[in-house]
């Protein structure tokens, strides 16, 4: 038996719901943000004012997160609860800096000198650098292009801590062929540019480019002109090699499906017979439901990630 705890936080009081009928949970590198959906059969206590959103599965807290939605209801004379929530680092997604140069910042002053969110962590990083803020960037694109220039990554979510570079310890999944339901690959293409423009500090365009291999492999013709970027004033080339990078991100991807759920997390490691080695997971999807539970793990070969 698979064992799910939902509690709901309504200010000092904790409502706990332990009848869960289904939920889905997910996590991807490249989003700010875990997201789970979950039906519970409710006990039919009033929730009233819900602040947080935490789901236990065995023992672990495997979420943690803003209640977006909540709604209680009540049909054939029993109560049900279904939640929508992501986990508290979607804030980095909706809140935006001043728009100019802020300097010397570190990962700390980042995420803690401009705004305090609440359950927001990141993991320790000793360099300094500087970010560029345009008008309407969220503070996640910051993040992005400030890790990237220091660590030459993309940042990633675990829980709700922010990381810049690969976990110092992981936990390690080794799936055997009486677990797995179906394993495959995938390719998409849909993101790819095959060209980028730059202009230089007097405007002048075509100053700098760069092709993107995949594209011009795939034959696919998009071009994008783009304005000096101001991130990257010391090394413009760099703006082109990110954008490059960006464009292919989770473009090729390994998978597999098993029916059951570890609570996995993003840049663990997961290996399944000479399909998959030691590879860095990249997207977790646990569905619990009527017909069991499953979990399909992805594995990406991209720009920033390697299966291998």
């Amino acid at each position: 038996m698979h064992s799910f705890i939902l509690r709901l936080q309504a200010g000092e009081r904790v409502i706990a719901e332990t009848a869960c009928l289904a939920a889905v949970l997910e996590n991807e590198a490249y989003t700010p943000y875990a997201s789970l959906t979950a039906t519970f059969l409710s006990r039919g206590e009033e929730i009233g004012e819900i602040h947080s959103v935490e789901l236990e599965y065995d023992g672990t807290v495997v979420f943690f997160g803003i209640a977006d939605n909540v709604r209680q209801y009540r049909r054939n004379g029993a109560v049900f609860v279904r939640v929508q929530s992501r986990s508290f680092t979607s804030v980095l997604a909706q809140n935006e800096l001043v728009p100019g140069l802020h300097a010397n910042l570190t990962i700390d002053q980042l995420l803690t000198g401009f705004y305090s969110f609440p359950h927001v962590t990141y993991q320790p990083y000793s360099g300094t650098g500087y970010i560029y803020v345009k008008d309407g960037a969220s503070m996640w694109d910051s993040v992005i292009n400030y890790a990237y220039k220091l660590t030459g990554h993309h940042p990633y979510i675990r829980g709700n801590r922010v990381c810049l570079t690969m976990p110092e310890q992981c936990a390690h999944v080794e799936l055997s062929p009486a677990q797995v339901l179906e394993w495959g690959t995938t390719q998409d293409t849909t993101k790819f540019v095959s060209t980028y423009h730059m202009a230089d500090v007097s405007d002048n365009y075509n100053a700098y480019q760069l092709e993107n291999p995949p594209a011009v492999r795939a034959q696919i013709v998009r071009h994008k002109q783009l304005l000096l970027d101001k991130q990257y004033l010391s090394d413009p080339e760099g703006a082109l090699r990110f954008r490059c990078q960006f464009s292919q991100r989770g473009w090729r991807s390994s998978y597999v499906t098993y029916s059951s759920y570890t609570a996995e997390q993003l840049c663990d490691r997961v290996s399944f017979g000479d399909f998959m080695q030691n590879a860095c997971i990249c997207r977790i999807r646990m569905v619990f439901g009527s017909g069991g539970i499953r979990t399909t793990l992805w594995t990406y070969e991209d720009g920033f990630y390697h299966k291998s």
